[in-house]
């Protein structure tokens, strides 16, 4: 599984401030919501927890709620044993001198670091984040979904008025628990998509943003006052050389297609491949193509870019060249 350093410092956050016994009856209900948005969420934090006691087994705690994982997060078992006695039967093994000083330098750090990041975000909006080849579901405090596709970034600021979730880089799947009274807006750049009880998957590209309503209906503003209203099957796509906003149908199981690790490509440019598989690779994928007419790719991928790079390969007009850091495509006339 691929490791998320947010989520694991989230999780030290909270382990740290249960430590300090800091957390009030609020900050209860903000960890009941935060260890329920996302499994991912439970697990880093049983993983903290485990490097606490040293190394316990992370199975006898997967079916604790969180009351069970607070009152964890008191014990004493949860406390490093600073005695270094050889144990008497029955007692817990202690670390040895060699271990137990990289451990209380290790911690140290941790702690410094975890305090600093509280000192210096306080009261901050969240934001949540995936890196390359990971996706991640959330379950926000009102009931609404998000899927975040690979290398995505959110920003979620609720508020009694409005719930707003601002898209700062990638690509998401909303699915938008119904409120009358509090609208549930995305933003991207200058672009708000406003939805109540719907589904929706918004792409922020280099180019522009896409917009696909899967289910319901959303009404799209960039611009001006006017406001286009979307319904599902319809796509649109803001960017600054559409000046005239036209929405186009489209089907969404296509534009979601990321969802199940797949890529629906429809006479796509290299480049446009490329930026899309940037997503999911370590390393940067850059195209140069120098045939006299550029080559455009459709087809059903997979996600993965071994799965790109192994059909490039078999063709007599594409070259890769590959690097620690990136990987070159060059698309050439055949030979």
């Amino acid at each position: 599984m691929t490791f998320n350093q947010q989520i694991s410092e989230e999780a030290a956050e909270w382990f740290v401030e249960f430590r300090l016994g800091h957390i009030d009856a609020a900050g209860r209900r903000a960890f009941d919501t935060w260890i329920r948005t996302s499994p991912e969420h439970l697990r880093a934090y049983l993983e903290v927890a485990a490097v606490w006691e040293e190394g316990s087994s992370l199975t006898a705690h997967r079916g604790l709620n969180s009351d069970d994982l607070i009152a964890l997060a008191h014990t004493e078992g949860n406390v490093v044993s600073l005695d270094l006695v050889s144990p008497r039967p029955g007692q817990r093994r202690r670390l040895s001198t060699t271990r137990l000083a990289m451990l209380a330098a290790g911690l140290a750090i941790f702690v410094l670091g975890v305090a600093g990041m509280l000192l210096w975000h306080p009261g901050r909006d969240p934001v949540y984040a995936t890196t390359a080849g990971e996706r991640r579901i959330l379950r926000l405090e009102d009931g609404s979904c998000v899927e975040l596709n690979s290398r995505s970034r959110i920003q979620v600021r609720f508020s009694p008025q409005q719930r707003e979730v601002e898209l700062l880089e990638g690509q998401a799947l909303f699915q938008v628990a119904k409120d009358s009274h509090r609208p549930f807006v995305v933003r991207s750049d200058e672009l708000r998509v406003r939805a109540v009880g719907t589904q929706f998957d918004v792409n922020r590209k280099t180019a522009g943003t896409i917009v696909t309503v899967v289910d319901g209906r959303v009404a799209l503003q960039s611009e001006g006052p006017a406001a286009i209203l979307l319904s599902a099957g319809d796509q649109l796509t803001v960017s600054d050389q559409t000046p005239r906003l036209q929405p186009q149908h489209a089907s969404p199981a296509v534009a979601t297609a990321w969802t199940q690790g797949q890529l629906v490509l429809d006479s796509e440019t290299l480049a446009d491949v490329a930026e899309e598989f940037n997503r999911y690779s370590t390393r940067r994928l850059t195209v140069q193509d120098l045939a006299d007419h550029p080559l455009r790719l459709s087809g059903v991928f997979a996600t993965d870019p071994d799965f790109l790079l192994r059909y490039l390969r078999k063709r007599s007009d594409i070259t890769v060249e590959e690097s620690a850091r990136e990987i070159r495509i060059i698309h050439h006339d055949p030979k």
